[in-house]
């Protein structure tokens, strides 16, 4: 044991060896020997130094406990410096019930009495209706969150019932949901038990996409949620976010803990399943660092990005006008600053954010950035239309 960490490493296992007589090990010099003696002498673990008292048992020192597991000290660590969640902090924990919300309850459970903390937790369980057995995971959060003293809070939502992308209904419902629990139990945020290994998946899932630098950004440790009431700001927060599925998994082994499989995480028809079971495998053996490489890799990407925000910020593009910005300007610019600048332009005139891909507005960069003139009109949704002409692009929406 080094000498800075010892007084801490002593308080670790002080309940543990509390009228123990413990092995020193002989490879320390006497100096470091006579230091641990006292040590333990001084907080009454060992009885005090006697003729009777000077044989060392072969008992081997036990483990740290569990709240100084490093994925608790991770989960701590950024709290503070990541997800600027101060002490007294009332949070809603978005359990599945498998194992990475299981692990974050713990986590945060294990952290949440201490003084510099005092955390309020609620468990928040949401129930899909898309498996035969999501009900019995459902009870299996319940009775965890009372094991803990928790309280617990339940909605049920139904993403099949609805038209569109399926895994994009329930992920807007159960984002929903959670804020309704956090908005009845008087709570500012959310935490949800995203990891290292789903950043790497997120990454290289937006990379097949052909995603541009704000969807290399990959999953934010912390982002404001929308909100009904105005007044009301919801943040969602992933503590958990610097480490990999081996960590949450030694966690839940330490504890004993069990915890609930979905089955459609093992479904590699999806390309995120397959990403998972049969690409970061074997990312993972080329270079075992690679989910904390895909978590720096994001982190470089939402600087780039904020460099992109604040150059389209001094573009001078009147909000409530036709006028957008003229041609020869939209030349001189740099594409991605041009790209957010329309983008946004589009936004402020109505069109739906989620329609505005890269791939939806490379045409329109194009167009602004080239030499032709004459007329060219893009269609967008409800009925929004840009207009790129010899001597400026515009943007009006068309009358029915």
């Amino acid at each position: 044991i080094e000498r800075a960490g010892l007084d801490q490493a002593i308080d670790r296992g002080a309940d543990l060896l509390a009228g123990d007589i413990v092995e020193v090990h002989s490879q320390l010099h006497d100096t470091g020997r006579r230091i641990i003696m006292r040590l333990l002498r001084h907080r009454l673990i060992l009885p005090p130094s006697g003729p009777t008292q000077r044989r060392l048992y072969n008992r081997p020192m036990p483990g740290p406990p569990a709240h100084y597991h490093p994925l608790v000290r991770s989960v701590a660590k950024s709290l503070r410096q990541r997800c600027d969640v101060h002490p007294g902090s009332a949070i809603v924990v978005g359990c599945s019930g498998g194992a990475d919300s299981v692990a974050l309850l713990h986590a945060l459970a294990m952290l949440a009495p201490r003084r510099k903390w005092r955390l309020r937790l609620i468990v928040g369980h949401v129930q899909h209706h898309l498996r035969e057995e999501a009900e019995t995971d459902a009870q299996f959060v319940e009775q965890l969150a009372a094991s803990l003293n928790l309280p617990f809070a339940r909605r049920d939502i139904h993403p099949a019932d609805l038209p569109g992308n399926l895994e994009a209904n329930a992920r807007d419902l159960r984002y929903q949901s959670l804020a309704e629990i956090a908005f009845e139990h008087d709570a500012s945020t959310i935490a949800t038990g995203h990891h290292a290994d789903d950043q790497l998946e997120t990454l290289l899932m937006r990379i097949l996409r052909g995603a541009s630098v704000a969807g290399l950004r990959g999953i934010a440790w912390s982002k404001p949620l929308p909100a009904d009431d105005a007044k009301t700001t919801l943040q969602l927060i992933r503590p958990m976010l610097a480490m990999d599925r081996a960590s949450i998994l030694d966690l839940l082994d330490q504890l004993g803990q069990s915890f609930r499989e979905d089955t459609t995480n093992t479904d590699t028809s999806r390309t995120r399943a397959k990403i998972r079971h049969d690409v970061i495998p074997l990312l993972k053996a080329i270079q075992p660092d690679s989910p904390t490489k895909a978590n720096a890799l994001a982190d470089h990407f939402r600087e780039v990005h904020g460099l992109i925000q604040d150059a389209a910020d001094e573009v001078a593009c009147p909000k409530g006008s036709a006028l957008v910005l003229g041609r020869e300007v939209a030349r001189k610019m740099n594409p991605v600053v041009l790209t957010e600048v329309l983008r946004r332009a589009l936004i402020d005139s109505g069109c739906a954010a989620d329609q505005l891909s890269r791939g939806a507005l490379l045409p329109l960069i194009t167009a602004a950035r080239d030499q032709v003139g004459g007329d060219r009109r893009f269609q967008f949704t409800h009925g929004i239309q840009l207009c790129i002409t010899r001597q400026a692009i515009t943007i009006h929406q068309v009358q029915d």
